[in-house]
């Protein structure tokens, strides 16, 4: 996507000057239609998951191609150094649930990361058991020797050795942790270790 602008044109030049190049985006008919009609402007391209006809943060820029006053455009790319690529355009898999989604978003720092536990507390994981009818949750040592409690956004994720798993609501987890971490979609592209106390500080501030 992109859009182009006359204004700001050599303020935006030094900022899409950035020392991580991605890759120059192709040019298409509508970009060369849209610099048609602005000539001595500034053709931004806009992140895939992003309505150029929309409020766009300055972050999902891209960069720019220069545009001539014949309204052509000038092969010199300027990447904008702040640009943070969105799972889309990082071609993730398209989320399943929020909680996917939402780890997808903190990966690219398109979320903070204390929005995590909130999701967490309202999402469908699966986990460890022994039995189905078992209601307690199972950790592992890790590498380092910390133990973490393993839980899945989807059944499919689950490893095939497992004798059973249970599914379970992120907040019923949270008292059964005993202080341990739990560790969403271990060996997955998209993981995250959400400490105990943040899952139990997300249970409270919702009660409060």
């Amino acid at each position: 996507m992109a859009m182009a602008q006359r204004d700001e044109a050599d303020r935006s030049a030094s900022s899409l000057a950035g020392k991580r190049k991605p890759a120059k985006p192709k040019i298409t008919d509508e970009m060369r239609a849209n610099a048609k009609a602005n000539p001595n402007s500034w053709l931004y391209v806009i992140d895939e998951a992003f309505d150029p006809d929309g409020p766009v943060p300055s972050w999902a820029v891209v960069g720019a191609y220069p545009v001539n006053g014949a309204g052509e455009i000038v092969e010199d790319f300027h990447p904008n150094d702040r640009y943070r690529p969105s799972p889309k355009a990082l071609g993730f898999p398209e989320p399943r649930n929020e909680l996917e989604q939402m780890l997808q978003l903190v990966r690219t720092n398109h979320r903070p990361v204390a929005d995590l536990p909130k999701v967490f507390l309202d999402s469908t994981l699966f986990v460890y058991a022994l039995s189905p009818v078992q209601r307690t949750v199972i950790g592992f040592h890790n590498t380092d020797g910390r133990v973490l409690v393993p839980a899945y956004t989807a059944k499919s994720l689950v490893p095939g050795e497992w004798p059973h798993a249970r599914a379970v609501l992120g907040r019923d987890m949270v008292p059964l942790l005993a202080g341990h971490p739990v560790a969403i979609n271990p060996h997955d592209r998209l993981t995250a270790i959400v400490p105990s106390e943040h899952l139990a500080k997300a249970l409270l501030d919702e009660r409060r």
